[in-house]
Formats: C-alpha cells, structure tokens, sequence
C-alpha cells in the first residue's frame, strides 16, 4: 500500500464509486496516488447474477471491485462490514429511514474509518453525500464528516449516483447547504469518458445487467443543461422524465460529474 496516497475514495458499497466517479478517474481528476476503499463487503445481494450463497456473493463483489480499481489504475482496500439484511435490517424502513447513530454498527465503522484516514495525513477525503437516504451510505457520509471536523481535514463530497437521479437539482443543493453552507459545487466534464464509465460499470455484473440503470444518463446529461428551471419542471414529472431521457440519449449531449467541496 502506497504511503503516499493523497485522495481517499470511500464507498459504501463496491459499486458506488464506480457509479459516481467512474468518468472522472478516466480523466484523472483527482490527485494521485488514489486508494478506493469499501466499506460494507459483506453481502447477500446479487439480483443479476442470482447467485444466493452470502459467501460467494461477496467474494465475487470483491472480485469485482478488484477489476475495477485494477482497470481505471488506483489502489484498493476494504473493510469486512455487512449490508443491511446480514445484520437484521430488511424492510424499507430499517434500510432507508433509521438513525445512523443509532445502527450498532455506526461506531465499528467510525472508527475503522479514523484510524484509515490519519494514516493518510495529507490526503483529501471524498465522501458520499448520501443522497439516497440508504443508512449505510449515511453512516459511512456522517463517520467521515465527523472524521475530518475533528481532525480538521480537506473533505468533498460526490453525488451518490443513481440516487441523486431521483432528486430535483434544487433538493441537491439544499443538501449540500445542510452539509456546509459554503459547499460550491464543481462540474466534471466527463463527455469523452462516459461510455467506457458505462462500459466499466458492467464489471459489476452481480448488480448490472445489460442496461446501465437510466439515472445514470440523466443525471450526467442533466448537469450540462443551463435552463435550471427546465430541468425542475421535468424532474418533478415522471412522465416528463421518461421523454426526456431518450432525448438526452438520442441527443448525446455534454455529460458530467459533479463534487461539491
């Protein structure tokens, strides 16, 4: 492990950051040497693959992960912490709407977070936003805000992709103002690496299939739209939205990432 890394990727799960910033390690956007590092490995969740034995399952995850960073060319860690149905958590309610504080699990996970982040003395965190209200992306995004506060680290924050595609722009912000009301947010042109993003996207095959979920065009499409006002009139429209996202794909417009910091 490269001692002198200077941007620490955190994922809440292994396809996370492939989803969210898989255009801009393309593009080497961020200082290198780069580390991804996983957070809840263990799983039972593979809805493409059907595979059903929990230990198979995650170590194909892993293995996934592995081509990943091995392709886009960073470095790899990861913790052994389970997913929500491995520690009784199976309903929508418990996944979705719980207290991170409260998860028994919140304080293993903060403190294997610290002790890998001081490691690292002088390198950014990337942290989850947590957009999409899944309680292990908000205890990986409230261990790692508490993380860098106390220890008066650079933190950014990436959009949880495809979740944020779920949301209007304006609620993102508002996020991000509740984050921190000097977050600004930083747009990444990925349009020349998009479709090799999609391509290495399917890596994952226990969670991908042939179709990269739709949000992931429309989010990055949205961003490099101007009229702000257009998009809230479309995203608070579900039939609007399913137009518009053959537009976007007929169209091949612009494409972007985007890191609030």
């Amino acid at each position: 492990m490269d001692a002198n890394i200077k941007t620490i990727l955190i994922s809440p799960h292994s396809d996370d950051i492939a989803y969210s910033l898989g255009g801009s390690l393309l593009k080497n956007h961020f200082e290198k040497p780069v580390i991804s590092v996983t957070v809840f490995t263990k799983s039972n969740f593979s809805p493409r693959l059907k595979l059903t034995d929990p230990e198979e399952i995650t170590r194909t995850r892993y293995l996934e992960d592995i081509e990943f960073t091995k392709k886009i060319g960073i470095e790899y860690k990861s913790f052994q912490f389970p997913e929500p149905p491995l520690r009784g958590r199976t309903s929508h309610k418990e996944i979705s709407k719980s207290d991170p504080y409260l998860d028994p699990i919140y304080n293993e996970v903060y403190l294997s977070l610290s002790e890998l982040i001081k490691s690292y003395p002088n390198a950014l965190v990337v942290s989850p936003m947590s957009l999409g209200d899944n309680i292990d992306h908000r205890i990986v995004f409230e261990s790692c805000v508490s993380i860098c506060k106390e220890n008066n680290r650079k933190i950014t924050f990436y959009e949880d992709v495809p979740y944020v595609s779920l949301l209007t722009l304006k609620q993102v912000k508002n996020k991000a103002f509740e984050i921190n009301a000097n977050l600004k947010p930083s747009k990444i042109d990925i349009t020349s690496t998009f479709y090799e993003k999609l391509k290495n996207l399917k890596l994952y095959k226990t969670q991908i299939g042939r179709k990269v979920p739709k949000g992931v065009l429309t989010h990055a499409a949205r961003l490099g739209i101007k009229n702000e006002n257009f998009i809230e009139f479309v995203w608070k429209n579900k039939l609007l939205k399913y137009f518009i996202y053959y537009y976007l794909y007929i169209g091949n417009k612009s494409k972007y990432e985007r890191i609030w910091r």
